[in-house]
This record gives structure tokens, C-alpha cells and sequence, in this order.
């Protein structure tokens, strides 16, 4: 839900945008034990080094 707003503001106002999500927990019962928000974090920073660097090789 977080995703929409930034969408919907950014197509107001003309603004590029990009979202890169990570997953932490499938659906279903609600047991933030089996929630695994490191992993998630440590491979979203991974997936955005990667990101930035192509962009630099772009430019």
C-alpha cells in the first residue's frame, strides 16, 4: 500500500520514480518469528549497490 502512494504522488506531479521492494514474510498467520527482515534488508541493499553501480557504468 506504502508502493501506491508513492506511485499516485509521483504520477501527480510528473515525477520519475522507481520502487525496489524486498520480501520478508509469505502470507498467511500473522508469526513474526518466521519473519526473516535481515535477509530482506541484506538483499535489497545488495540488489541497490548493483543498481547504482550500473547506472554510474551507464553515465
Amino acid at each position: 500500500m506504502e508502493g501506491a502512494a508513492l506511485h499516485y504522488a509521483c504520477r501527480q506531479t510528473n515525477t520519475p520514480f522507481i520502487q525496489i521492494r524486498a520480501i520478508s514474510n509469505y502470507i498467511g498467520e500473522r508469526d513474526k518469528s518466521k519473519w526473516r527482515i535481515k535477509d530482506a534488508i541484506g538483499e535489497l541493499n545488495q540488489v541497490l549497490l548493483k543498481y547504482i553501480d550500473k547506472l554510474y557504468k551507464i553515465g
